[in-house]
Formats: structure tokens, C-alpha cells, sequence
């Protein structure tokens, strides 16, 4: 977890992107991914997310929602994400 709440200097994360990424660990997303792999798993997530999903990203930031259809879309996202990439 610990590796996940780094950040980049000068980088900060949104809280869209804090969400996805701590849902992720959550929910077991990231349970086959080498701790030294994390950063590099955490970073081609977001790239993928604000290339594919950037509306579902800026609808998080703007109202800090989140309920069961967002949850629905997260899960959605990682698994599809998941499926494309191998850690």
C-alpha cells in the first residue's frame, strides 16, 4: 500500500486517480504484481485510464461521487486493463 500513496514530485495524483489505484488494492487487483513492479503497474493503469476512460476520470474529480454504478465502472476498467497486460 505503501508504494501506491507515492507520489511523483510535482506530479500530484487526483482523486480520481487515488481512488482507482487504492480500489485496485482493494480488491485484489494487484495481488499478482511484484512489489517492484507496482510503480510501473500504477503508472500504465492511469495511462490507460486518461487515453480510454477520461470521462468516468473527470466525472469522479468534479463531484467526488462514487456509488455502486461508478464502483461497477472501476471494476469494469481493471478487469479490461488486467486482461490486455501481464505483471
Amino acid at each position: 500500500m505503501t508504494e501506491l500513496l507515492k507520489q511523483k514530485q510535482y506530479a500530484p495524483m487526483s482523486v480520481a486517480q487515488q481512488g482507482l489505484v487504492l480500489f485496485a488494492a482493494e480488491r485484489g487487483y494487484l495481488e499478482d504484481v511484484e512489489l517492484a513492479k507496482i510503480g510501473s503497474f500504477e503508472a500504465a493503469l492511469l495511462a490507460y485510464v486518461d487515453r480510454d476512460h477520461a470521462p468516468l476520470m473527470q466525472e469522479i474529480n468534479q463531484t467526488g461521487g462514487y456509488n455502486d454504478e461508478i464502483e461497477g465502472k472501476l471494476k469494469a476498467i481493471l478487469d479490461s486493463f488486467k486482461a490486455t497486460q501481464s505483471w
